[in-house]
C-alpha cells in the first residue's frame, strides 16, 4: 500500500482526498497524512483525519521534513503562486510529488522545478487531467500513427461564465501577483487551461510531448475589477508547424457552453466536446468515434502516479513538467503580446444576477466567441468595438517573464 500525504484538505485538495478514498484500495494507496494550517481547520477535522489513520500538520514544509522517506508521494493542489516553492521543496527531500495545473506562472519557476526534479531523479506528474482522457488520446492516437496527417490548425473555444463567489474563494483569483510572486490568474492560466495544454498534446507528433510555441499573438481583457484576465483570445504559432487558437471568457451570459477543440489536419479533421465525443473525420469519408466520456477525470492521473511511483519511473508518467513548460511558455507568451490586460469598455458591461451568483456579462461576447472559435480569430479580428491590436510576440530564447508585459500600452 502506497501511503501519500496531501497539501490542503478543502477546495481541490478534498477533490484529491475523496478520489484517494473511493479508488484506493484498488489502486494500492491511501492518504497518510494532510496539511492544514490551523487558522483554515474546521471543527472536529482534525479528529475525523486522526480516526482515519491520517496525521494533520500545520505546514507544508513541516510535513515534507516529517515525512521524508515515510510516504510515498506527496500532493500539491495550491495556489498557482504556490508550486514552484512547493515542489522544490518536496523534492529537495526525496519526495515523488502530483503537482496541480498549471505547473506555475513562469517559464522560470518551471525551470527550477524542472532542475529540481532532475535532481532528484523522482517521479512529478502534473496534473493537466483532460491529457488523460480518452477522448483527447482517441485523437492523439491517430495523430501519432500518423493516421490523420499533419496537425495544420487548432482552434479551441467556451463560454464559462464564473460568479462573484468565484472570485471570492480565494486570496489570488483574478491576480496577476501576490506580493512578489506572479499568478497571473485567469481562464487562460487557470479553468481552461486544459484546452490549451489539450491543443499543444495534439499539435505534437510526439506521444509523450507538448508542441513548442514558437511566437503568440495575444489578446488578454477584464471586465470585472480586477488585475488579471476574464476574457482571453489566444494564437499560439508551433515549432511543429500547426497554429492553435484559444478563445474563451468567464463573462459571457447564461450556462456553461463548450469547451469545443477542432483539429484539421493534411487527412482529415477531428472534434472533442468537453464531456461528450470524440471524432474523426478523414478526408476519404471515414468516420470513427468515441461514446462521451463518463468517468472521474481525475481517476486517470491518479491511476499513472501510482504507477510510476510503484515502479520508480519517471519516464511512465503522461504529463510531466518538461510537457508543461510549454504551456507555460505559450502563457507567458501571451502576456507579453497583450502588453497588459486591457479593461473592457464599461459601455458593454453589465452585472446580471444577485449575491454571490451575480456575474458580469460583456454584451455581444458570446456571439463574438461563437465567431472566432470556430473561425480561428482573435476578437480585433472580427471588429469586437472594446478589441485592441496586438503583435505576435518571439519566444525564441525565451527563459524570464516578464520582458515586455506591464511595460506600456500594446502597439
Amino acid at each position: 500500500m502506497l501511503h501519500y500525504a496531501i497539501v490542503g484538505a478543502t477546495g481541490y485538495a478534498g477533490s484529491h482526498i475523496r478520489r484517494i478514498e473511493a479508488h484506493g484500495e484498488a489502486l494500492g494507496c491511501r492518504v497518510s497524512a494532510v496539511t492544514i494550517r490551523p487558522a483554515d481547520r474546521l471543527d472536529g477535522q482534525v479528529e475525523q483525519f486522526a480516526a482515519k489513520g491520517a496525521a494533520v500538520f500545520a505546514d507544508a514544509v513541516e510535513m515534507f521534513d516529517a515525512l521524508a522517506g515515510k510516504v510515498d508521494g506527496v500532493f500539491i493542489p495550491t495556489g498557482i503562486y504556490t508550486h514552484c516553492e512547493l515542489t522544490c521543496a518536496a523534492l529537495e527531500r526525496g519526495h515523488n510529488v502530483y503537482v496541480e495545473k498549471p505547473p506555475a506562472a513562469t517559464v522560470q519557476e518551471v525551470d527550477r522545478m524542472l532542475a529540481a526534479a532532475r535532481g532528484s531523479g523522482r517521479v512529478c506528474l502534473l496534473g493537466f487531467q483532460a491529457v488523460f482522457g480518452p477522448g483527447i488520446n482517441f485523437i492523439k492516437d491517430r495523430v501519432v500513427s500518423g493516421a490523420l496527417g499533419e496537425v495544420r490548425r487548432l482552434r479551441a473555444w467556451a463560454l464559462w461564465p464564473r460568479p462573484d463567489s468565484y472570485y471570492a474563494r480565494n486570496e489570488w483569483a483574478g491576480r496577476l501577483k501576490v506580493g512578489d510572486s506572479w499568478v497571473l490568474d485567469g481562464p487562460t492560466n487557470n479553468a481552461l487551461s486544459h484546452e490549451i495544454s489539450n491543443m499543444l498534446y495534439l499539435a505534437s507528433p510526439r506521444r509523450r510531448a507538448f508542441a513548442t510555441p514558437r511566437a503568440v499573438r495575444a489578446e488578454l481583457y477584464h471586465a470585472r475589477d480586477i488585475e488579471s484576465e476574464d476574457t482571453s483570445a489566444v494564437e499560439i504559432h508551433t515549432a511543429e508547424g500547426a497554429v492553435a487558437c484559444f478563445v474563451v471568457s468567464h463573462c459571457t451570459a447564461g450556462e456553461h457552453v463548450g469547451p469545443w477543440i477542432e483539429i484539421d489536419c493534411a487527412n482529415g479533421r477531428a472534434r472533442r466536446t468537453f464531456g461528450g465525443p470524440a471524432e474523426v473525420t478523414y478526408a476519404d469519408g471515414r468516420v470513427e468515434s468515441l461514446p462521451v466520456e463518463g468517468a472521474d477525470p481525475g481517476l486517470a492521473p491518479l491511476a499513472n502516479f501510482t504507477e510510476a511511483v510503484r515502479a520508480g519511473d519517471p519516464q511512465l508518467v503522461r504529463c510531466d513538467l518538461a510537457m508543461g513548460r510549454n504551456f507555460t511558455l505559450a502563457l507567458n507568451g501571451a502576456f507579453e503580446s497583450s502588453r497588459k490586460t486591457h479593461a473592457i469598455d464599461r459601455r458593454f458591461v453589465r452585472r446580471a444576477g444577485a449575491g454571490p451568483e451575480a456575474t458580469t456579462v460583456v454584451d455581444g461576447l458570446d456571439e463574438a466567441i461563437s465567431r472566432c472559435g470556430p473561425q480561428g480569430r482573435l476578437y480585433s479580428d472580427i471588429g469586437c468595438p472594446w478589441a485592441v491590436k496586438t503583435d505576435p510576440f518571439d519566444l525564441t530564447g525565451y527563459a524570464r517573464f516578464p520582458a515586455v508585459f506591464g511595460s506600456g500600452p500594446a502597439s
